[in-house]
């Protein structure tokens, strides 16, 4: 089902999904920020909903929730307020006592903040592409592309990727947006590790049906939009600081071969938390989207593990 709920007079989209509405309740919280998953995770086939009720929340600011005249200024502080609101409206329309909650890439910032503060909302956190230190992660990011230009022999890409200069306002450097566009799908560090190019990812946003077109064209203004509001929090955030305890299970999935977020900040968030019982699991054949690179594996943490763990 498709719905739209109302926060401060601004309409959050969301889409819900299960085989059995008497499941536990996921709620997802997509990445970017600004960028909305749904589309590529339906286009993977992957059958979560069979195991939850999946809520697809698309977050102020992104693609059904993209409304200049009613969406307000983007802060971090203020999406935290909306998914504790999202959280809560499906406690309440499902009648959970708590549901779990994901997060990918940068929704794992947002996701971990909310347990964090409001733990005795949640069964579970599960942190899919952990977000780390950013800076430390985009750092390790460039010399992931250095060194793979220069191990495959591509004196073009080497040239191009030692042309811009990474420092501490990386974020705002538009010669390292472009290298990011240009060679990380390509490299195996992005999206996927291989088999996923930039315009594959235009076409499974672009081809959703269950989007209008005017909620279709909204998504690039969404991706500009969010950028541009959350790009310096994001800069000098560390997850570890912002949200370091835990009063429930906490789950971390990461591919080794993730560079968006990379695998070793990470590990890093991973050792510095504190949780009752926390877990990391290592995707050998993954980059940044485990849940889609190896569906079979994925669904088996969750199935086996998340279930049982949040249920003792």
């Amino acid at each position: 089902m498709k719905e739209f709920v109302d926060i401060e007079g601004h309409k959050n989209g969301l889409f819900i999904e299960s085989t059995d509405f008497e499941n536990p309740v996921l709620l997802f919280l997509h990445g970017g920020p600004g960028f909305p998953q749904y589309p590529i995770i339906k286009q993977s086939g992957l059958s979560w909903e069979d195991s939850f009720t999946i809520c697809y929340w698309e977050q102020r600011g992104t693609g059904m929730s993209y409304n200049p005249s009613t969406q307000g200024d983007l802060t971090l502080e203020r999406l935290i307020s909306d998914a504790l609101k999202i959280s809560n409206y499906l406690r309440e329309k499902f009648n959970k006592k708590k549901i779990y909650i994901c997060g990918h890439s940068f929704g794992t910032l947002l996701a971990s903040i909310v347990v964090s503060r409001y733990p005795q909302y949640f069964h579970a956190y599960i942190g899919v592409g952990q977000f780390g230190r950013h800076f430390e992660s985009n750092r390790d990011t460039y010399e992931f592309l250095l060194e793979t230009a220069i191990k495959k022999g591509d004196k073009r890409a080497e040239k191009d990727i030692r042309s811009v200069t990474f420092d501490k306002d990386f974020y705002k450097n538009q010669g390292f947006r472009r290298i990011l566009g240009k060679y990380l799908n390509k490299f195996g560090g992005g999206v996927k590790r291989t088999g996923y190019s930039n315009w594959q990812g235009i076409k499974d946003l672009l081809t959703c049906r269950k989007y209008s077109w005017k909620e279709r064209l909204n998504i690039p203004s969404g991706i500009y939009y969010s950028y541009d509001a959350l790009s310096e929090i994001m800069a000098k955030a560390d997850a570890a600081l912002m949200a370091p305890r835990y009063d429930v299970p906490v789950v971390i999935i990461h591919g080794m071969h993730d560079y968006q977020t990379s695998y070793k900040e990470a590990r890093r968030f991973y050792k510095k938390i504190e949780a009752p019982s926390k877990n990391f699991y290592t995707f050998e054949d993954s980059a940044h989207s485990p849940f889609i690179e190896e569906k079979e594996k994925f669904l088996q943490i969750l199935q086996t593990d998340v279930l049982n763990i949040s249920s003792n």
